[in-house]
């Protein structure tokens, strides 16, 4: 209307849309940010689904055997705890070094699964690294795969007819932590297989158990090169020896004695990286991922 006054906003009124605004994004990021977080837990159980699903078809392949993470030829026997090239982009090794990168789970599944990214959690954080028998050199700018999953050792060439509880057995998991290795993969636990002149299967805990003999004992890698294990809301998600993959709750952030049922480390001192690892009661095997074992027992672990 001719001659009528526009009316602006007074300064408290600006201040309290400010003040509705702040509060409302207060409210709905924490809601953004969880609904990320699961949305990232949903697409590693994918992964890890997949990746359960794919060796069980490289099981009908192979007689119903497990791949391989090891072979002989090292100077500390097979390659336990060793990075091993991912894709095989390690070029004009010797027959040691060719080889076992060839058979490495993470490449001779690939036929099955496809998907070098499959191996990598959406949570991982990229690490660089190298190791000292390939060269110590790193893999080549072109490779961008970066393994975070890692496989379980103990289930090198193991018979899958011989598991005992199928849908407690951990296949893959997040060994690393949240690392993810461009260009290298890994088997945690792993196995110790001294005599490259003897075959490198695993055997069952005993009170007599010895570092000497193939298969007797293993190793679990507490190494997350400082990435931390709480990878999906204070927990990991691992795929077992039947296919299926189920998210469980770790001992981040907490003081006491963790259930061996469901954590690979016995205690993490309120921080999020473990200082102890659970074994059998002879401290043979990592105690979570013993393939013979029919039921898990408490008391068995220490």
């Amino acid at each position: 209307m001719p001659g009528a006054l526009s009316r602006a906003f007074t300064l408290i009124e600006l201040l309290v849309v400010i003040a509705i605004i702040a509060i409302l994004a207060a409210i709905l990021f924490p809601v953004f940010a969880q609904a990320k977080a699961a949305a990232k837990k949903t697409a590693s159980l994918s992964n890890l689904k997949q990746l359960g699903t794919s060796v069980q078809i490289y099981l009908s392949d192979y007689d119903d055997t497990f791949p391989l993470a090891y072979v002989p030829g090292d100077s500390r026997g097979y390659n336990a705890d060793r990075l091993v090239p991912t894709p095989a982009w390690f070029t004009g090794g010797t027959p040691y070094q060719m080889n076992s990168q060839a058979v490495f789970w993470s490449n001779s599944t690939q036929p099955y699964v496809k998907n070098l990214d499959m191996l990598r959690d959406p949570n991982a954080t990229t690490v660089e690294a190298t190791q000292a028998i390939y060269a110590s050199v790193a893999p080549p700018s072109t490779i961008t795969a970066a393994p975070s999953y890692t496989f379980n050792g103990l289930l090198n060439g193991y018979n899958a007819t011989a598991v005992g509880a199928v849908s407690e057995l951990p296949v893959f998991w997040n060994g690393r932590g949240r690392a993810a290795l461009r260009g290298w993969g890994y088997a945690s636990p792993y196995m110790l297989c001294p005599d490259i002149n003897a075959a490198c299967r695993y055997v069952p805990a005993s009170p007599t158990c010895a570092s000497t003999i193939n298969g007797q004992e293993s190793g679990l890698s507490k190494n997350s090169r400082g990435t931390g294990w709480d990878v999906h809301n204070r927990g990991m998600i691992y795929s077992y020896a039947d296919s299926s993959a189920k998210w469980r709750r770790n001992g981040v952030f907490s003081n006491g004695v963790t259930d061996p049922r469901t954590d690979p480390f016995s205690n993490y001192q309120g921080t999020v990286e473990p200082t102890l690892e659970w074994y059998d009661q002879w401290g043979c095997h990592a105690y979570l991922f013993r393939p013979d074992r029919e039921a898990f027992d408490a008391a068995a672990a220490f």
